[in-house]
């Protein structure tokens, strides 16, 4: 078969990954038109035999002609799309098609609820690297309105939230905005990197290219907003998403983060997903990752695949960020590093 590219608006996107074995919103052109609108490159999705490869392609630096690719955030990297796909040869027909095109490099975040991927170092230019532990939840595990199978100290901290907390949900402008006032100063507190910080199109563009596929939760106080997160769910028998979220210092106390999780294990079960993907920390298995953990979840493992289509090129750009400034060690690509 012909690889072929497809933009966002080529209803062909949406079809494939609605046949998938498996099908998963990350994967999706409404998700990845999102971050082409927050500037993070131009969505594209890459058909091989018999795979999807959802990717964002950035110009390169240094003013150089010809692109890299990344998976937009999120676990987006390779869809299947059959039953026995053959992966080895459809990250080879990515490697060859990027090579075609000027692309010298690609990174794939890949969905840990898909399995495992190390099989795919066995091509040449393309090496899998465990990320960390991530953890999901068996939505089958949800009884008379509650999830069993919480740690001690969860159960008493919803039992807290509920007293204090409402959970109103939404998924329009005004809720998205509410949201993000809470999510922003979050990660201001928390000082992560502007990366973390998205502008009000990508939200407009998620509300848009998602419609039911997105859900937002604000837990509330009266009419203030004390936590917020975002969830996406896909159809019945996938998977669903802790997108993102936030608190304010109030919300901390109230444990309004506990109350979200559990009312977005709720909304995904209503929608028939199997699986609520809490994810994984900041910094492998961190304190993050342990609030995540204690909700019940099984343990899976996080893989990104680095795909060097153009060694020369590489090496070449590699050499061009060599200055006065450390790499940051492991990160792909180097010349970004």
């Amino acid at each position: 078969m012909t690889v072929e590219s497809l933009a966002p608006g080529d209803a062909r996107w949406d079809e494939l990954v609605d046949d998938a074995p498996t099908p998963d919103v990350y994967f999706r052109p409404g998700y990845c038109r999102a971050y082409e609108a927050a500037g993070e490159g131009q969505a594209v999705a890459v058909r091989t035999g018999t795979a999807l490869f959802p990717l964002l392609l950035r110009d390169l630096p240094f003013g150089e002609d010809g692109f890299d690719a990344i998976t937009p955030f999120g676990h987006g990297g390779l869809l299947p799309l059959t039953e026995g796909a053959d992966l080895l040869a459809d990250v080879r027909q990515l490697r060859d098609w990027c090579a075609a095109n000027g692309i010298v490099s690609c990174l794939l975040r890949l969905h840990p609820l898909l399995g495992a991927f190390e099989h795919l170092s066995k091509t040449d230019g393309v090496e899998v690297r465990e990320h960390g532990p991530t953890t999901a939840v068996d939505l089958s595990r949800i009884e008379d309105g509650r999830l069993a199978g919480m740690s001690k100290g969860r159960k008493a901290d919803l039992s807290v939230a509920r007293r204090e907390l409402e959970i109103s949900w939404g998924s329009g402008e005004e809720a998205l905005e509410r949201f993000r006032t809470v999510y922003d100063e979050t990660m201001r507190r928390v000082n992560a990197g502007e990366h973390y910080l998205f502008p009000p199109a990508y939200y407009r563009a998620l509300a848009e290219g998602l419609g039911g596929h997105l859900g937002v939760a604000l837990a509330l106080r009266g009419e203030e907003v004390h936590g917020a997160s975002l969830f996406l769910a896909d159809g019945p028998g996938s998977f669903a998403h802790y997108h993102l979220s936030g608190t304010t210092d109030a919300g901390r106390e109230l444990k309004a983060s506990t109350l979200l999780v559990h009312a977005g294990a709720l909304w995904a079960a209503e929608r028939g997903a199997k699986l609520l993907h809490l994810g994984g920390g900041m910094g492998g298995a961190d304190s993050l990752y342990a609030f995540k953990r204690s909700f019940g979840g099984s343990e899976f493992r996080y893989e990104l695949a680095t795909l060097i289509a153009d060694p020369a090129r590489y090496e070449a750009l590699v050499d061009r960020r060599a200055g006065p400034e450390p790499a940051r060690p492991d990160f792909f690509p180097a010349y970004r590093a």
